[in-house]
């Protein structure tokens, strides 16, 4: 029986997660899409997420459901795709950050959102389908250039003859995860002069990708770059770095985000997004949903359709883009908002930090309270702790040598 982590399908491949149970997963979930239905598949690059990526793909084959394969993807491909190319259905394999050796699969829902917590587990819980005949078995299809596909979308979203009259120069990490190929054709596209680090294809680091901080943060200092940028794995988050300002922290990206979107628009977060930054976009007239669960999350984004989401690991969704969460297209828009309105940019970012009172923590402070505490959630740039509704956010800064700790009261959820 597959058991879920952090609302996802997690474990150790071939002890927690055996190829039967994910082949059986295929079949059950390809029968809930119904025969015939297109599938979209990703996984990033360990040859373990490409065997079970197969044993997946084969359950769905069995159930007479057809699989659009792109080989390494991203989570954000997967979304946009299946709007793109009307799919019933996605999933993508990649290994997790969170805990070493561990792998995660992620399931998606025409039109392109993401199973999680007690959606998933209605999937998962199904009875054992029966097999097609074997003329009825689905087919593979191999999409060879998605990554082309999605990268214009990207690149078309946003203001791009802005972005590259602006000549912003940026130094970006993949976190040896599946975005590099995006990532070269985005910045060819918008004829931006840039770094690409992380050549390597698997890192052993988990969350947080403090060595990746550490090198992007150095090398945008010493090139004098505009900013610098780290996405995770599956790149549905991302760290930014800029020079004068160091790490920002998701809240401030959303922010810099929200001032290319009309003041009265919704926004979506989670309870572990910061409740001074929440009041102050209440304050500024933005209508934002705070939900209890990312299963809520989910289904306010499905249900509202909002400019923007966040939850508090810092994965952002832009609705209007795809329902799924893409750090990329959130990327996009933070350059076309540095490339337009830089100082108001900066200005929404130090009244954010004027508003919070940090303090500074050694590394193994921090890693000690955390690996001490359950409540504690690692993410790509810290931690984040939620005890007795005090919210407690640990931002890694390598100016700094060790962690920006915030203590924040949290408020009540308004769903």
């Amino acid at each position: 029986m597959l058991k879920q982590v952090d609302g996802r399908i997690t474990g150790k491949p071939l002890v927690d997660i055996s190829l039967e149970d994910v082949a059986m997963l295929g079949a059950v979930f390809g029968t809930v899409l119904g025969r015939r239905a297109l599938v979209v598949s990703g996984r990033d690059t360990a040859p373990v997420s490409r065997m079970l990526k197969r044993a997946l793909t084969a359950g769905l084959m069995s159930v007479g459901c057809d699989v659009m394969d792109f080989h390494e993807a991203v989570s954000g491909e997967i979304s946009f795709s299946m709007k793109r190319f009307g799919a019933k259905g996605g999933f993508n394999i990649h290994l997790n950050p969170r805990r070493p050796g561990y792998i995660t699969i992620r399931l998606y829902k025409a039109p392109g959102y993401e199973l999680v917590g007690g959606g998933l587990a209605e999937v998962a819980s199904r009875e054992k389908p029966v097999p097609q005949e074997a003329g009825e078995v689905g087919w593979v299809n191999y999409a060879e250039y998605m990554h082309e596909l999605y990268a214009s979308a990207l690149v078309s979203f946003v203001k791009s003859d802005e972005i590259s009259a602006a000549k912003l120069n940026i130094v970006a990490s993949h976190g040896h995860g599946a975005s590099d190929e995006v990532l070269r054709r985005i910045f060819t596209l918008l004829e931006l002069e840039y770094t690409l680090m992380s050549s390597g294809r698997i890192s052993g680091e988990t969350y947080p990708f403090v060595k990746e901080m550490g090198k992007v943060a150095a090398s945008t200092r010493a090139m004098r770059a505009d900013l610098g940028v780290v996405f995770n794995i599956d790149a549905s988050a991302l760290a930014v770095y800029i020079g004068n300002l160091g790490f920002l922290l998701p809240e401030e990206i959303l922010l810099a985000v929200l001032t290319r979107y009309p003041g009265n628009s919704s926004v979506v977060v989670d309870k572990y997004v910061s409740p001074s930054i929440v009041r102050y976009m209440g304050e500024k007239g933005y209508r934002v949903r705070v939900a209890e669960s990312e299963e809520k999350l989910i289904e306010l984004v499905r249900r509202e359709r909002p400019v923007l989401a966040l939850n508090g690991r810092g994965d952002f969704i832009t609705p209007l883009f795809s329902l799924g969460y893409d750090a990329l297209i959130a990327f996009m828009q933070l350059l076309e908002a540095l490339s337009l309105q830089r100082s108001e940019v900066y200005g929404e970012i130090n009244t954010a930090r004027s508003m919070l009172t940090p303090r500074a923590r050694s590394l193994s402070e921090v890693e000690a309270v955390c690996n001490s505490d359950t409540t504690c959630v690692r993410t790509l740039w810290g931690f984040r702790m939620l005890r007795e509704r005090t919210l407690h956010t640990y931002i890694y800064s390598p100016d700094a040598g060790g962690y920006i700790e915030i203590v924040e009261q949290q408020r009540e959820p308004s769903s």
